[in-house]
């Protein structure tokens, strides 16, 4: 039994003895510094594969075929970029910044970057901090729409409705066929107190989309506002056209039609 476990001692002795040390310089450093080197082609593999694992919802494995992009690509920002974009869907908006901040070290004049970061800004409830990163977006890239709604977005966060109102402007002068748009500018107009000018937007809203019922009552309110209860009942009326079941605006209508009865006439004085 001795003699059975000297040999075994011996022969692990031996095998172990084959093995040399790597010199403390090279044993220090990672494995992947060691092996790894720039190869855009297959980054670009991974990058796609990505972009369709966003595209079908799994978020948590995007990360992973990005991540191994920048790896193999480290001086491609957009990399970081769409690395910082699902993070942000995750909800882990620190480590999206820094992503962000990763990227506008390689392209500091990228305008998805700083759009990118407006948002995650916005959702962490940054909200200055974020209409500084979306004005920047804007001056790199002026004919984005997206930027100025969300820029404008920000701006009504801070409560600067006229500020928001402007960037509702240029956005519209991008997509002048959204309804959407037209009806938020309205808002923010509203909002600052103009409210023949919200009317406008309103008015124009609906002209776009027939079926959109805030708009609707949100013309009548400011017709109501201005003195102007034929408006405001024109405007309801055309809401029920089309949304002919909807008690509410029955309710609204019979309320304006009795407040037009209790009008008192003008009097007008002898000619």
């Amino acid at each position: 039994m001795m003699r059975r476990g000297l040999w075994g001692l011996l022969a692990l002795t031996a095998v172990a003895g084959t093995y040399q040390p790597l010199p403390p310089a090279v044993r220090q450093l990672p494995e992947s510094q060691l092996l790894l080197r720039p190869d855009p082609l297959r980054a670009a593999t991974f990058l796609d594969r990505g972009i369709q694992l966003v595209h079908e919802g799994r978020l948590a494995l995007a990360v992973e075929q990005f991540r191994r992009a920048a790896a193999l690509d480290p001086a491609n920002p957009n990399t970081s970029i769409n690395i910082a974009y699902v993070l942000d869907k995750l909800g882990r908006y620190d480590e999206a910044l820094a992503e962000l901040d990763r990227a506008e070290q390689l392209d500091p004049r990228n305008p998805t970057l700083f759009l990118n970061r407006g948002n995650t800004l916005l959702n962490c409830q940054r909200y200055e901090e974020a209409s500084e990163a979306l004005q920047r977006a804007a001056d790199l890239d002026p004919r984005n729409k997206l930027v100025y709604l969300n820029l404008a977005t920000a701006h009504a966060k801070l409560q600067r409705w006229k500020d928001a109102a402007a960037a509702f402007a240029k956005a519209a002068e991008l997509d002048p066929q959204n309804a959407a748009l037209w009806f938020n500018w309205a808002g923010a107009l509203s909002s600052a107190g103009d409210t023949a000018g919200a009317l406008q937007k309103y008015e124009h809203a609906i002209e776009l989309d027939p079926t959109n019922l805030g708009a609707y009552y949100n013309a009548a309110a400011l017709c109501e506002k201005l003195g102007d209860l034929d408006g405001a009942i024109r405007h309801i009326e055309a809401a029920r056209r089309a949304a002919p079941d909807n008690a509410q605006l029955q309710e609204i209508l019979v309320k304006l039609k009795e407040a037009k009865r209790r009008q008192r006439p003008t009097v007008q004085g002898p000619k």
